[in-house]
């Protein structure tokens, strides 16, 4: 790639032939934003496919061969590429901190909500309780009271 790049290319092209912005824009369909973004070698806010659409039908309208700006989509490519691998790590880190608190939370649900159904189920059920009615004292005598 030479030291110019592929928007200040674009727009020698257009400029040489006589088009403004809003011609190319209405040659390939797209808004004078996408022209103005591509121009200034800045991705327009669209999936990567269609910028490298846009740019291709861009190149098109002008005379631009694909050997000339072919280099600058595969290094497109490429930053894509990594950009996505350090987004789906964070989202994959996000995603695994907001996983934490709700498992705690969800198990201190669940137990809260045991421990309720215990007490009911067991308050008016105390046939497994032995009750004491007297108290046996120890003495000094080494007999056993019954």
């Amino acid at each position: 790639m030479d030291d110019i790049s592929l928007g200040v290319m674009l727009a020698d092209l257009r400029e040489k032939m006589g088009l403004t912005q809003d011609d190319i824009a209405n040659k390939i369909h797209v808004r004078k934003t996408v022209i103005d973004y591509i121009e200034k070698d800045q991705l327009p806010h669209a999936p990567l496919v269609f910028v490298k659409g846009y740019i291709r039908s861009y190149a098109e309208v002008v005379g631009l061969s694909v050997d000339q700006y072919q280099p600058y989509l595969d290094q497109l490519t490429k930053q894509s590429k990594s950009q996505q691998k350090k987004f789906q790590t964070q989202a994959f880190m996000t995603r695994k901190t907001r996983k934490t608190p709700l498992i705690f939370i969800s198990i201190f649900i669940l137990l809260g909500a045991l421990g309720v159904t215990l007490y009911y189920i067991n308050k008016d059920n105390k046939s497994h309780f032995v009750e004491v009615s007297h108290y046996i004292s120890p003495s000094p005598s080494n007999h056993v009271n019954s």
